[in-house]
């Protein structure tokens, strides 16, 4: 029975060529798309779970009591890890985390590289699967000087990790060296957050770097625990809320925990909460799967309904000759299946085809893998495409009865025809949403590239100081400035964008103590204020003309309003117990995403402690100042220049919402196209259900003009309803997307009445076509059976 039924279908493919393709590639193009954002969120739900004990694995967080409520921290303080292993019976092990540490330099013989990693505890390689491929993983961290690498710096320093292997590697970082001893080297990580560690080096070194600044007023490191079998994740957190505000009676700061493969997904916080995070971006383009496989078969239905006219002799001579309906349905969903399966194919081997286009631009590493899994996925979206495509048309063909087809006395109902046009609504209703959420997202992209910073972003660049000794740095910013192409050199502490240096130690008189309020912390040197292009709004900046600037302080403008301050200059604040006096004031600028507000900062001068070496060169002959530029910097470290644009480390804050807009642009496209098919098919239904009014008209003097107007107008409605229908929806989702950012576009009506116009137009020229087909036919054809 079944390859009878297979074998009707070929034939039925082949005798109707141009509907088989158009639906067939419909499917194709629907499919390919489902399959490349279920690669993509496999991906994503993926990230940080590799490990084996994950259920167990915990990040320590901590929620910070300030004036604007909690906000919450992956940040703890140095000794968190080692206090709660000793103190909490449900923590099994514990690991403390240093911050990614970027720029550390590595020297095994003449070779020199710079790395990024972490210091960590031996509970890290306990907790976490790293996969070891030589040492002993179970002593690689025990001792003070140990170093484990990645495979492929093992291989850069080397030659292999075998010949690593017990070899000593000197490494420097701002004014701290030390010379350690390779204990083991792992497999390159995948499937990370977003940091890729090329090293893990021994935390109680990073202990010894923070001398006095190990306390508990201190959130310099990060915590992980792997708790014991049975201990109950939600107890353990009410226990340990208190934790730090027992070893620092004053602090007002509580603590959590989080699943560790959560932190990745759900990493929004109100009020010490989880509200969200990048789990949006993974039910978002999921829904949107769903959608664009819905329309598709939406497709195939109102394309397999609107030939169902040529089909209906078929159909009345099958019943007369004894057909059952039930065998008429299997028919039927047979080619439904049938064609799924085809358009699966062709939809894997597009999947295939667009793998490496889909990496770039979402900047992942994915592959179509053919395990049991992705197989057994893959055959429950052709079945159920199958299904959902198929079960209404072989329904509606199947109940057909052999006197009335045999007559072409059938008629649709009007439930039936309500249902087709319902479709075809919620099709565009999907494509506008698409196209106004495509426009919002572009424009807010457009507003924060176009935003003032509080600084000239354009021709700085932010170099890695790492390499240069201390000692010699004024002598490297000073021969800087006197390149030519160069107008300004200088240092600071931490990258700009992105700071993350903060303290609560910043107190003034009057201030209630109580209130712990963050303030960021930027180090700096001379110079960096006119280099960034900071606008001053009082007093000074840094200057040798001065004298020593050590006990110096300059605010901006989100701190003098926090601490009350009227006349600011010559105030005198307290920092970390030594009084400071305020010489300047300079206007807010963001170090941070438009997401968030700007919060308080300071500058202070140290010229000793420089992570990042800012150099404004003039527009022009950019090349040829890089070039000397790196030639200075060689002179110095014996090591090539890196370095980094600092509007490209600005756009790389939003690179979520940049990956979202290119995905949401393409997916838009595709779905706006198969929405037109689903137009088109049930364009042509119309035309042909209207063939013998059209000629009737036509014979009686109606102009093409007027056939034109008379097929569109329906389809006209139906956009307008969709319009109606989606724009209430499109404003509100748009809305709340916005409020993400503490500094966003607004949502002008242009890009709704814009989108709104576009969506008539591509319906228009869409119908256009099967109305003009309809319009020049001759009415001869239309009218001679009867």
């Amino acid at each position: 029975m079944l390859p009878h039924q297979i074998k009707l279908s070929l034939r039925s493919f082949f005798k109707h060529k141009h509907i088989f393709a158009i639906n067939l590639s419909g499917l194709a193009i629907g499919l390919t798309t489902v399959i490349l954002i279920m690669l993509w969120v496999q991906d994503e739900l993926a990230v940080n779970r590799q490990h084996a004990n994950i259920d167990r694995i915990y990040t320590v967080l901590t929620n910070h009591d300030n004036a604007n409520g909690l906000v919450t921290m992956p940040f703890t303080p140095a000794r968190m890890a080692e206090a709660m292993k000793e103190e909490m019976a449900q923590v099994e092990k514990a690991t403390a985390i240093s911050p990614f540490i970027e720029g550390m330099t590595f020297e095994q013989g003449e070779v020199v590289l710079e790395a990024a990693g972490f210091f960590v505890d031996q509970d890290y390689l306990e907790i976490f699967d790293v996969p070891f491929l030589v040492g002993n993983q179970e002593k690689a961290l025990t001792g003070i000087n140990s170093v484990i690498l990645s495979e492929s710096l093992a291989i850069k320093l080397f030659g292999s990790p075998q010949l690593a292997l017990g070899k000593s590697l000197y490494w420097q970082v701002f004014d701290f060296e030390n010379e350690v001893e390779v204990t083991g080297v792992y497999k390159d990580p995948s499937n990370l957050e977003t940091r890729q560690p090329e090293y893990l080096l021994a935390f109680p070194f990073f202990l010894q770097m923070l001398g006095d600044g190990a306390h508990w007023d201190n959130f310099n490191s990060g915590a992980d625990i792997l708790l014991k079998e049975g201990v109950d994740p939600e107890l353990f957190n009410e226990q340990i809320t208190d934790f730090i505000k027992k070893k620092e009676a004053e602090s007002n700061v509580s603590v959590m925990i989080q699943n560790y493969g959560d932190t990745y997904l759900y990493g929004t916080y109100e009020q010490g909460k989880v509200v969200g995070g990048k789990i949006s971006y993974v039910r978002l383009f999921s829904a949107i799967a769903v959608f664009i496989l819905l329309i598709a078969c939406i497709n195939f239905m109102n394309l397999a309904t609107a030939r169902s006219m040529s089909r209906m002799k078929e159909i009345g001579v099958k019943k007369s000759m004894g057909a059952s309906t039930s065998s008429l349905f299997g028919q039927f969903m047979t080619e439904s299946l049938l064609l799924a399966f085809f358009a699966l194919v062709l939809a894997v081997l597009g999947a295939y085809l667009l793998q490496p286009f889909f990496n770039q631009l979402t900047s992942k590493s994915l592959n179509l893998r053919f395990d049991l899994g992705f197989i057994l996925l893959l055959g429950g979206v052709w079945i159920i495409t199958g299904l959902m495509a198929g079960a209404y048309p072989a329904i509606y063909l199947s109940r057909f009865k052999p006197v009335q087809v045999l007559k072409t006395q059938v008629k649709g109902s009007f439930g039936e025809l309500l249902a087709r046009k319902g479709l075809v609504v919620f099709q565009f209703s999907i494509s506008l949403l698409l196209i106004i959420g495509i426009l919002v997202v572009s424009k807010q992209l457009n507003f924060i590239q176009n935003q003032n910073l509080g600084y000239n972003q354009a021709h700085l660049l932010e170099i890695n100081s790492s390499g240069i000794n201390p000692k010699n740095l004024p002598s490297f910013l000073e021969q800087t400035k006197s390149l030519s192409g160069v107008e300004n050199a200088s240092s600071l502490s931490h990258p700009m964008v992105g700071l993350g240096s903060s303290t609560i130690g910043l107190t003034w008189e009057g201030k209630d103590p109580d209130d712990q309020i963050k303030f960021e912390n930027i180090t700096v040197n001379m110079g960096l204020i006119e280099t960034m292009g900071f606008e001053m709004l009082a007093g000074r900046a840094f200057s040798p003309e001065f004298g020593e600037e050590r006990k110096k302080i300059i605010l901006n403008e989100a701190t003098v309003k926090t601490i009350g301050f009227q006349n600011p200059i010559g105030q005198i604040v307290n920092l970390w117990g030594e009084d400071m006096e305020v010489i300047g004031v300079v206007r807010d600028f963001h170090f941070e995403s438009l997401k968030e507000t700007v919060k308080p900062a300071f500058l202070k001068f140290d010229p000793n402690f420089a992570q990042k070496i800012m150099v404004r060169i003039q527009p022009g002959n950019q090349v040829e100042t890089i070039a000397s530029i790196d030639e200075l910097f060689q002179s110095f470290t014996g090591k090539p220049l890196a370095y980094r644009f600092l509007d490209e480390n600005y756009q790389n804050l939003y690179q979520a919402e940049q990956r979202t807009a290119q995905l949401a642009n393409y997916f838009g496209v595709t779905a706006i196209f198969l929405s037109c098919l689903g137009l088109f098919g049930l364009a042509a239904f119309t035309a042909e259900k209207r063939r013998k009014e059209i000629g009737v008209r036509k014979v009686l003097g109606a102009s093409t003009i007027g056939i034109l107007t008379l097929v569109s107008k329906d389809f006209v409605y139906l956009v307008l309803i969709s319009i109606l229908l989606a724009m209430p929806l499109a404003w509100y989702l748009a809305d709340l997307w916005l409020e993400s950012y503490a500094f966003q576009t607004n949502l002008s009506w242009w890009i709704f009445a814009g989108s709104s116009l576009l969506l008539v137009l591509i319906a228009l020229l869409t119908v256009g076509y099967q109305a003009f087909q309809a319009a020049r036919n001759n009415p001869v054809n239309s009218l001679k059976s009867e």
